[in-house]
């Protein structure tokens, strides 16, 4: 009665129907000719057939033998790519990874990091979804995404940082705002009111916006407080202040609003890279290196820095 055979058989199989010799085959499967043999005659006797005419000065293939080679070739390359899917998937180099972002970066960082990673590991596919900071932070916790781009800072020490580069803050103003030039000083607005973004979705733009109106010489009088850019944008049309937002936005034509660049270096806020504390995969590595050399690229970046969440 026939029994189960092994894929070292088949492997030691393969190489002999391969080579039509039992002393080439050891050779190249580096191991000795006796041992070979027993493998051959094994996986024989599992499949209760003869595989190999053995003459005096050559080996070949029975009928039964050059059938079984078709098989036995898939079987074996079939477990050579089920071990290399295995520590692909292990090494992040197979399957998909989860990327939370906040909105501006979608203007110009991720399209040319997109790319740029698909060519390095095209077996990996990016999940992309929209967050602001305060979210992203809390989903790299609970693991519901891998890495995500967000602005420091992060009170967590489960996240580290990769600075990336400054985005420049630009100001809102109402249509009707009486300063209608395209570049101020924020110390122009120092008798507005101002709309920021609710703390709840992060203090990056609001942090950066108290810093830079602290440089500029004056603390900025915040009315309203708003839980999305559009709402912020409606805000600043009906009148309630003028605001700090990323200048990607001045490419989005808001209705009842226009925007004024900033002469001031402070008016800034920075971009991240955000990744669990000591994550392993390599494809977060890729992802993380890429977006580095990218950032340099597009933005002349400062010194990129390593930083934990405190």
């Amino acid at each position: 009665m026939a029994s189960d055979f092994t894929f070292h058989q088949l492997r030691s199989f393969v190489a002999v129907a391969e080579e039509l010799s039992f002393r080439r085959a050891a050779e190249r499967l580096h191991i000795s000719q006796p041992p070979l043999s027993r493998q051959i005659r094994s996986l024989e006797s599992a499949l209760g057939v003869p595989l190999f005419d053995r003459g005096r000065r050559n080996v070949t293939l029975t009928p039964a033998g050059k059938l079984f080679l078709t098989e036995a070739s898939g079987l074996v390359e079939a477990a050579a790519r089920a071990r290399r899917l295995v520590r692909d998937a292990h090494d992040g180099r197979v399957g998909s990874m989860r990327v939370g972002y906040i909105e501006p970066s979608a203007f110009d960082l991720l399209p040319h990091v997109l790319a740029r990673f698909r060519q390095a590991l095209p077996g990996v596919d990016l999940e992309l979804h929209e967050m602001h900071s305060f979210e992203a932070v809390r989903q790299l916790e609970q693991h519901k995404v891998d890495v995500a781009y967000l602005r420091p800072p992060v009170e967590t020490n489960g996240v580290q940082l990769t600075m990336l580069h400054p985005d420049r803050l630009i100001a809102v103003l109402p249509e009707n705002h009486p300063l209608d030039a395209d570049t101020i000083d924020l110390g122009a607005l120092r008798d507005s009111d101002f709309v920021t973004y609710a703390s709840a979705l992060g203090s990056g733009i609001t942090g950066a916006t108290l810093q830079a109106c602290a440089a500029a010489g004056f603390s900025p009088r915040v009315v309203r407080y708003a839980t999305s850019t559009p709402m912020l944008m409606s805000l600043v049309a009906g009148g309630a202040g003028v605001a700090l937002v990323a200048y990607q936005f001045a490419s989005i034509p808001y209705i009842g609003v226009r925007f004024a660049h900033l002469r001031d270096e402070r008016a800034e806020s920075y971009v991240a890279f955000a990744a669990r504390t000591n994550e392993a995969l390599a494809s977060v590595h890729s992802l993380r290196t890429i977006s580095r050399a990218v950032s340099t690229e597009l933005f002349a970046g400062p010194t990129i820095s390593e930083s934990r969440g405190t």
